[in-house]
């Protein structure tokens, strides 16, 4: 891994988490004025598309030290992140409920796979140092699977939440025509 390229990277993940966290204020202000059912939250759609670029800041590094050396690496990183696009597709199915075009957020369901999710960045991160340091190729292709498998399911989270944003009718013009009274031809000439 180049030590060189650490402080730019700093930079760039830590404008990253400033840009969520101003964009998690945002969602907040959002939901205490919105009716929502219980575990729903409304989410900037913004903050949907950092979340791979966080993953790929932190886990990127560690996966190419791995996969440039080792075909068998590049293998389990495969096989990981083709369970990464299957986990990443279930999740976005059960975490997005709908779209709010008009402001450009999404309104998700949360789940205890979120967290859990974000626990395996923070330990893969965290172990990197001693895998690096280990012998045992088993325990190196295991991590690298897992790591590959992380990176894949944030990218594909991001990639199907978005189609559904961009697939969704408005919601503004879906509530309206729910909420509206109907008007009487005379009301409305055509």
């Amino acid at each position: 891994m180049q030590q060189s390229s650490s402080p730019l990277i700093a930079v760039i993940l830590i404008g990253a988490l400033v840009a969520i966290s101003i964009l998690v204020r945002r969602g907040r202000l959002q939901s205490r004025s919105s009716n929502l059912a219980a575990r729903e939250r409304i989410r900037p759609l913004a903050i949907t598309l950092l979340d791979p670029v966080i993953s790929v800041i932190i886990i990127g590094p560690f996966m190419w030290h791995f996969i440039s050396h080792s075909t068998t690496h590049l293998f389990v990183a495969i096989v990981g992140g083709a369970i990464g696009i299957a986990i990443g597709y279930a999740r976005a199915r059960v975490m997005f409920v709908r779209a709010i075009k008009k402001t450009k957020s999404i309104v998700l369901r949360r789940s205890g796979l979120e967290y859990g999710l974000v626990l395996i960045l923070v330990i893969l991160r965290s172990a990197q140092g001693s895998v690096e340091r280990s012998s045992s190729a088993t325990a190196q292709s295991l991590v690298t699977g897992l790591a590959g498998l992380a990176l894949v399911e944030a990218v594909a989270r991001s990639g199907f939440i978005v189609k559904r944003y961009l697939d969704s009718p408005a919601t503004s013009a879906a509530l309206s025509a729910k909420t509206d009274p109907p008007t009487s031809s005379f009301e409305n000439p055509q």
